[in-house]
């Protein structure tokens, strides 16, 4: 059973990208998994994937493209060598830090990178989507993001952690808060935590405040049937 790889690779539709995307956009993901984001992505739409993933057996079942290419990096807020645990669960996981009644696997030591770094190592200008699912992490990253390099991504997923940490509410209020300020506006697709939230910068994308306020109270709603349905058939990215 190969892994999933976040809240969009399971669940993304055409429709729900602002605007559909073509072979000069870049797609940067992070938590790649084993990149079945990124391989759709490309599919679609024939752009280009960064897939950056932290596991190392999880980055070997990334086969390169010309439209994927795989990078061993754990995203948070440290540039430079960093453990990462590997977790117990239905599929391989890593996390810089454990959630309560997690446990690790083993711990290894890979390569860190802040967002700004990883963003100039590739040497990108622009990001057309940024999916962010690093168990966790995505605090930190978003906390040692300067705003310049947030404001250079045209629309941004994250699979926030707080459904397994309700503590960690505050904290994600916080970054959606900040991310307002910069002028993204927010889609949160899943109910009661934000385990699945768009964010979409108008001046970028340009989505009209009308098509905005259609996809946050209608398509919100259908996506979140098609994810209960997926599950229910048991799609795997």
């Amino acid at each position: 059973m190969p892994p999933r790889s976040g809240p969009l690779a399971r669940d993304l539709f055409p429709h729900d990208l602002r605007p559909p995307l073509g072979p000069r956009a870049t797609v940067l993901d992070l938590g790649a998994s084993s990149a079945g984001f990124s391989r759709h992505l490309a599919r679609l739409y024939g752009c280009t994937c960064h897939a950056v993933e932290a596991l190392p057996q999880n980055l070997a079942l990334i086969a390169e493209t010309p439209l994927i290419r795989r990078h061993l990096f754990a995203i948070g807020a440290t540039d430079g060598p960093v453990y990462i645990h590997s977790v117990v669960g239905e599929f391989a996981s890593g996390a810089l830090s454990l959630a309560p009644g997690q446990t690790a696997v083993e711990t290894v030591r890979v390569p860190g990178s802040t967002l700004a770094e990883m963003m100039g190592r590739l040497g990108l200008a622009r990001v057309d989507v940024l999916k962010v699912d690093i168990e966790g992490a995505e605090y930190a990253m978003f906390d040692a993001t300067d705003d310049a390099t947030l404001k250079r991504c045209a629309q941004i997923t994250v699979e926030f952690h707080d459904f397994m940490d309700p503590r960690q509410e505050p904290a994600v209020r916080r970054i959606v808060a900040r991310l307002r300020r910069l002028g993204f506006w927010p889609i949160k697709f899943t109910g009661r935590h934000h385990g699945d939230v768009l964010f979409l910068d108008p001046a970028r994308t340009g989505i009209s405040r009308a098509e905005y306020e259609y996809a946050r109270l209608f398509l919100r709603y259908a996506r979140g049937v098609r994810r209960i349905a997926a599950r229910t058939l048991g799609f795997q990215s």
